[in-house]
């Protein structure tokens, strides 16, 4: 017979309850949801995405949730012991912890009846937390055999846009959010997990929902730049390689969305920074 504190990694128990939509009751659910965190760090795939974020989802889509429990996840989910554990390690299991506890984020801030209520200084808490992250994090796996997805820079940019879009973003948070998604679109680490559409969305939605100035964006799209690989270690190519997508994905993403956007041309003109045709 499963321990109580067994449960909670016990993968027939969680498959029951999903299976049977049988989620614990509102005065329990909070204490139920923080016991799962701990599996969010799992190297076992099964448990860490299919059951427990799953089931992270339909507690908070559903309803099962009160707002104190939204808050505490949400501080949990980016604290010392989830977000940053392990942070600068590249290669070990640690990463799927930092990873989809990024991925609370935009599950709590962006979806179930409680995402819109959180104040503009806690999105800016939050956004300060995954900002800093997104500077120390090294380890940019995408999916790992046997063990699933890492994904850190695709949740990162989830994340991000969900605290840049939400109804208590100021405009200078948009601004500095912007930065952080350049960073990450700049890793040197190859990115071929469409990590590009993913940073590509997250960086529109801000700027197609009027997220930050013009000026702001403007000035984000000239700091794009390819820098010469004078090392000659193939770090400085394969940042541009990063940019260089990240931007085509940004150009058809406007284009698909909004022809006449006066940013298409803009972002051609970054695009032709990165053109090794056009270089002298």
């Amino acid at each position: 017979m499963t321990r109580e504190s067994d449960q909670w990694q016990d993968r027939k128990f969680l498959r029951e309850i999903i299976e049977s939509n049988q989620l614990p009751p509102v005065e329990e659910a909070g204490r139920f949801a923080r016991k799962l965190m701990q599996n969010l760090g799992s190297p076992d795939p099964e448990l860490r995405d299919d059951l427990t974020y799953r089931l992270m989802g339909m507690l908070v889509v559903e309803g099962h949730l009160e707002f104190a429990d939204h808050e505490e996840l949400l501080w949990m989910a980016t604290d010392a012991e989830h977000l940053f554990l392990g942070i600068g390690e590249s290669g070990t299991d640690t990463v799927f912890m930092r990873s989809f506890s990024v991925l609370m984020v935009p599950l709590l801030l962006a979806h179930g009846e409680h995402a819109h209520v959180f104040s503009t200084s806690a999105v800016e808490e939050v956004a300060n937390r995954l900002l800093r992250y997104a500077t120390t994090e090294r380890d940019w796996r995408g999916y790992i055999p046997d063990k699933g997805w890492a994904h850190s820079v695709a949740h990162t940019a989830d994340a991000l846009m969900a605290c840049g879009t939400h109804p208590a973003a100021t405009k200078e948070l948009g601004a500095r959010i912007l930065q952080g998604i350049k960073h990450l679109s700049m890793v040197p680490h190859p990115l071929g997990y469409l990590e590009d559409d993913r940073l590509a969305f997250a960086a529109f939605s801000i700027i197609h929902h009027n997220k930050t100035a013009s000026a702001n964006i403007q000035r984000w799209l000239d700091s794009f730049q390819l820098v010469t690989d004078q090392n000659n270690d193939g770090d400085e190519t394969l940042c541009g390689a990063n940019a260089e997508h990240f931007l085509r994905s940004l150009y058809f993403r406007f284009l698909h969305a909004d022809r006449t956007s006066s940013w298409i041309d803009r972002i051609v003109e970054a695009l032709a920074r990165f053109d090794i045709y056009l270089l002298n």
